[in-house]
């Protein structure tokens, strides 16, 4: 566990097992290492697990540095080259870091594989995080946890799923009150990740791509539209929100198998 030098701040580096592959894990907004670290678990060779600018102990840089795809996009790159990362795995925004790198480099990553991604291109859906912001910068971490967990967004998650108590709770605790609410507003209402998704079909490299049913974030139908673009890409869609959850080890396996290939 380090800290190293990233283009605008310095960002927390966790570095798990040895050897080959090297696979770079991206969170997505909100989130950190600690929600990477279960579903690198079955990945074999070397992961470089990493928090993105303003997000777990990673630092905050101004916040005209950027918290855009644009920045997170920097972010991996710098990590993926110090490490020599050749496959990579994103999350939300982690995938469109991702994407935005393979649009530009086609044979940056030999494989890839994609969790729940949000945006491609300006054909994508602008989204929205409610209020999280604001109460990150003037409440407790308690009482957003609180909220949160009794607001209508998360009730039919915690209605079926109730173990997702614990980790909305968690996840919110270990939130960066500055930089977090900063990427919610870059995210929310910044660019996409790509200006034209037309550039990925220069991209040969295997994508596994998945995503889940009943997201307004993470809308299914983005996932399946990759899989269109994407000259090599497999297509897993849960029926439920965060359905994956429900056999975590056996989502962390399906995620080794393709990256480990």
């Amino acid at each position: 566990m380090t800290l190293i030098q990233g283009p605008d701040c310095a960002l927390w580096v966790e570095v798990i097992g040895r050897g080959t592959p090297v696979t770079v894990f991206a969170h997505g907004v909100t989130g950190s290492t600690a929600d990477l670290a279960p579903l690198a678990a079955r990945t074999p060779g070397t992961r470089v697990l990493f928090d993105l600018r303003g997000h777990g102990r990673s630092e905050c840089p101004a916040e005209d540095a950027g918290y855009g795809h644009d920045a997170m996009r920097r972010d991996l790159e710098a990590v993926a080259s110090l490490y020599g990362a050749t496959r990579a795995f994103g999350i939300s925004v982690g995938a469109g870091a991702i994407l935005s790198l393979v649009a530009d480099n086609p044979e940056r990553f030999e494989r890839a594989a994609l969790f729940m991604p949000a945006r491609i291109d300006r054909k994508s859906p602008a989204v929205s995080f409610g209020p999280l912001a604001d109460d990150l910068e003037t409440l407790p971490l308690e009482e957003v946890a609180k909220r949160a967990l009794a607001s209508a967004e998360h009730s039919p998650l915690l209605t079926r799923r109730p173990y997702w108590r614990m980790i909305v709770r968690d996840r919110i605790m270990r939130m960066n009150s500055t930089g977090v609410p900063r990427a919610i507003r870059a995210y929310a209402t910044g660019e996409p990740p790509l200006y034209d998704a037309a550039a990925l079909k220069a991209v040969r490299a295997p994508f596994l791509v998945t995503g889940h049913e009943g997201d307004p974030i993470h809308d299914a139908e983005i996932a399946r539209r990759l899989c269109r673009i994407l000259p090599d890409a497999q297509l897993e869609i849960w029926p439920e929100t965060l359905a994956m959850y429900d056999d975590l080890e056996g989502f962390a396996s399906m995620i080794g198998a393709f990256l480990g290939a």
